[in-house]
């Protein structure tokens, strides 16, 4: 199955003992485009601070009231470590929240580590795998060259409605991302680059040469008539008919 990212900005999380609040943002992953976290408006009952969940925290998905239904109470989300409202998230602030919730990190490339603390994975490795505790310094080094692979979480909110550019010229701007059921961001959907045509496009994230998450410029590896020898739609939600 396949989802625009845009709609997960009307879903409700619903905590074990009542609702928790409404996803207002996603950080996505642009190494890898994959969506890391959904960012909670907690509202009244926890100001000030961002609330962070995985998808692998999400119990169940109802597409029909539009709700997330995640495994932690109101008290434990109230009780962990907090990201304050207009900062960034930092690598020591991640692993805080790692470490409270047991998730498993994503980092680096070679080696997974459990919330644990232990090695859950080696991969391109034909020897049998071997789970322990690593050392601490083994441990620091892994989060040291997480920060310094400059691996950074994106706001969706940011990048939604980017310039998007080709080769030869503006190409029209970045309507939606479509995601799957492993919450990875299959395709970008661009809006037409003619104000008065109301035509959507999709490609995959694969045709991305890079992206300016600052100026809000997205760049593909296609021209301006490639662009329109592509299918269009003239609504959006044709698009995920598609796959």
């Amino acid at each position: 199955m396949y989802y625009f990212t845009t709609a997960l900005h009307t879903y409700n999380i619903d905590a074990t003992d009542g609702e928790m609040g409404r996803i207002k943002d996603l950080y996505i992953d642009d190494h890898n485009w994959k969506i890391r976290y959904a960012i909670v408006d907690t509202r009244k009952w926890l100001p000030e601070r961002k609330v962070l969940i995985p998808p692998s925290a999400f119990i169940e998905v109802n597409e029909e009231n539009e709700t997330l239904e995640v495994e932690y109470d109101r008290e434990m989300i109230k009780q962990s470590p907090p990201v304050p409202e207009e900062s960034d998230l930092t690598i020591d602030k991640e692993n805080q929240l790692i470490k409270y919730f047991g998730w498993t990190r994503y980092w680096p490339e070679d080696v997974l580590i459990s919330g644990e603390q232990r090695a859950i994975g080696v991969f391109n490795q034909k020897s049998e795998r071997i789970y322990q505790e690593p050392e601490d310094f083994e441990r620091e080094q892994l989060i040291a060259n997480h920060r310094d692979n400059n691996h950074k979480l994106r706001s969706h909110e940011e990048i939604l409605y980017a310039r998007v550019h080709g080769r030869d010229g503006k190409l029209g701007r970045l309507e939606d991302f479509v995601y799957n059921t492993d919450w990875d961001l299959k395709y970008i959907v661009i809006g037409s680059p003619n104000p008065a045509e109301d035509e959507f496009y999709y490609y995959p994230v694969e045709k991305v040469v890079s992206v300016d998450w600052y100026e809000g410029d997205l760049y593909l590896d296609e021209t301006i008539v490639g662009l329109y020898n592509q299918k269009s739609f003239h609504n959006k939600r044709e698009i995920l008919n598609e796959f």
